[in-house]
């Protein structure tokens, strides 16, 4: 495994900010990925789809796919959704 590809989460992680994200992490294909949501303080339906998606597509591959450093607003919106016992969300639960 190579070294993690460390990516900062959006402000606002909704559909318009989404695709940007997927780039961002496609680019880092093959290695373990580390996304830092310490500054995401929105957390839409699109950008919970695209991390679930990834976090099995990277799981599947042997890679690893951690998010870190959870705001208070993207955990409550991982909370609200119902996600906090769902991987890769569960450090929530243990702030």
């Amino acid at each position: 495994m190579t070294d993690a590809g460390q990516i900062d989460l959006p402000k606002t992680l909704d559909h318009a900010h989404a695709t940007a994200l997927r780039t961002q992490i496609e680019a880092h294909r093959g290695m373990a990925v580390s996304l830092n949501a310490n500054a995401c303080d929105f957390l839409g339906g699109a950008g919970v789809e695209l991390l679930l998606a990834a976090h099995a597509e990277w799981t599947d591959t042997g890679n690893a796919f951690t998010i870190h450093s959870m705001s208070e607003k993207f955990a409550a919106g991982v909370t609200c959704l119902g996600l906090q016992n769902t991987a890769p969300f569960q450090e929530v639960s243990e702030e």
